[in-house]
C-alpha cells in the first residue's frame, strides 16, 4: 500500500489511502467511535498518480455535525477514489488524540482536525510538527494569548466560521428582529469557541446581554431546562434567546421558553432537521449556518492539490464556510437539500 494521502480530525481525523480496490463504501456514527471506510478505484487520477487514503477522527456527534461528514466521505470517494476512515470520539479529548497519534504513526500525507478544545488543538500541533501537512477545520478560533490557531499549530489553513464573527451577525440580527435583552446559552463550560460565540453576539446585540453557562446540557437535558425555565422566569424582560447548538435549541431552549410562558425569540447556531422545521413553522426565528459539508469536503480537496500540485489555500488564513444565515425566506430549499443529505 502506498503512503496515506490525507488525514483529519474535527474532534475528527482523516487519513487517505490507496487506491485500486473496489471495497464498496462504508460508513459509521460518528458519536461511536468506530470507523467508516470508502474504497473505489481511482475515478480522477491527479498527473497520472492515485490519489491515497483518508482517515477521519470526530466528536461530531449524531445530530451535528456527524451526518454530513459521513456524506462528504462518500462524495470524494466517488469523485477521486479516495479511501477515507473516519472515527468519533464524541468530543472526548483523549480518544481524539488517540486517534491522531494513530494517524501519525501510520504516517499519512495529510491531516485534518476540528480542535473543538485546547487539549485537541496541541495533539494537532504536534502532527503537525512531526511533518504531518495540517489542516483544521469548524473551529477556526484564537488562543488565549490571541494566536490564531492556524499560526499556532502549523496548519496550511482553517475551513470553517470564525466564531466571534458569526456571533456578531447573530446578535445584530436578534437586535434588528425587536430584540432588547439577549440570553446566550452556553452549554460547554470549557469551549472556547462557545465563548466567542456568545462574545461576538454581545457586541453585535448592543443592547442589555449576559450569558448562562449550563455544563454539558445536552447529557442532563431536563436539568438543563429546568435551570433555562428559573431564569426565564425570574427575568420574563428577556426578549431573545441564543442557542449555540441545535440540539439544545430544540430539547431546552424551545421546553424552557414554553415552561416559562416566554415570549422570546429563539435563535441557534447550526442545522437540525428539527430546526429547519421549526424556523418554517415559526418556532425558531432563524439559524447560523457554517454549512459543515463544506468543512469536510473542502480540506480533503485541498490537501490532495498539496500533495499532487503543491498548492496551498487560504494564505494562511481561514476559508470561511461561514457564517449563513437560514430564516424563513431561504428554509424551505435549505429543507429539500437536507433531504439529499448535503446541508
Amino acid at each position: 500500500m502506498k503512503k496515506p494521502l490525507i488525514a483529519s480530525i474535527l474532534a475528527f481525523a482523516t487519513l487517505l489511502t490507496a487506491c485500486g480496490g473496489s471495497t464498496p463504501a462504508a460508513t459509521s456514527n460518528p458519536s461511536s467511535g468506530t470507523t467508516a471506510a470508502a474504497t473505489d478505484p481511482c475515478g480522477v487520477p491527479v498527473k497520472g498518480k492515485c490519489p491515497t487514503e483518508a482517515q477521519a477522527v470526530t466528536g461530531a456527534g449524531a445530530t451535528f455535525p456527524g451526518p454530513l461528514y459521513t456524506k462528504w466521505v462518500d462524495e470524494y470517494n466517488k469523485l477521486t477514489g479516495v479511501q477515507v476512515n473516519y472515527q468519533g470520539s464524541n468530543n472526548d479529548d483523549a480518544q481524539e488524540c488517540q486517534f491522531i497519534s494513530a494517524a501519525v504513526t501510520a504516517k499519512p500525507d495529510g491531516l485534518v482536525v476540528s480542535p473543538h478544545s485546547q487539549t485537541v488543538l496541541d495533539c494537532a500541533k504536534q502532527a503537525a510538527a512531526g511533518g504531518i501537512p495540517l489542516i483544521l477545520i469548524n473551529n477556526c478560533g484564537t488562543t488565549a494569548s490571541g494566536q490564531s490557531y492556524i499560526a499556532y499549530s502549523g496548519a496550511i489553513t482553517c475551513v470553517g466560521q470564525p466564531e466571534t464573527a458569526a456571533g456578531e451577525q447573530a446578535g445584530v440580527r436578534l437586535k434588528a428582529d425587536g430584540g432588547h435583552k439577549l440570553l446566550c446559552v452556553i452549554h460547554e463550560a470549557t469551549s472556547t469557541s462557545l465563548r466567542d460565540r456568545c462574545a461576538g453576539a454581545k457586541t453585535g446585540f448592543a443592547g442589555n446581554w449576559k450569558n448562562l453557562v449550563i455544563d454539558n446540557a445536552k447529557s442532563n437535558v431536563g436539568s438543563a431546562t429546568s435551570t433555562l425555565q428559573a431564569a426565564l422566569t425570574a427575568d420574563p424582560s428577556i426578549d431573545s434567546i441564543l442557542a449555540l447548538d441545535p440540539d439544545v435549541a430544540k430539547n431546552i431552549v424551545e421546553a424552557a421558553v414554553t415552561g416559562a410562558n416566554s415570549k422570546a425569540k429563539i435563535a441557534t447556531f447550526d442545522l437540525s432537521a428539527g430546526v429547519v422545521a421549526d424556523i418554517q413553522s415559526g418556532k425558531i426565528d432563524f439559524a447560523v449556518d457554517q454549512q459543515q459539508y463544506l468543512q469536510g469536503y473542502l480540506p480533503i480537496v485541498f490537501l490532495k492539490l498539496f500533495k499532487s500540485n503543491a498548492n496551498t489555500v487560504g494564505g494562511f488564513d481561514t476559508v470561511k464556510s461561514g457564517p449563513g444565515i437560514v430564516d424563513k425566506t431561504n428554509a424551505a430549499q435549505v429543507a429539500s437539500l437536507a433531504g439529499q443529505g448535503t446541508r
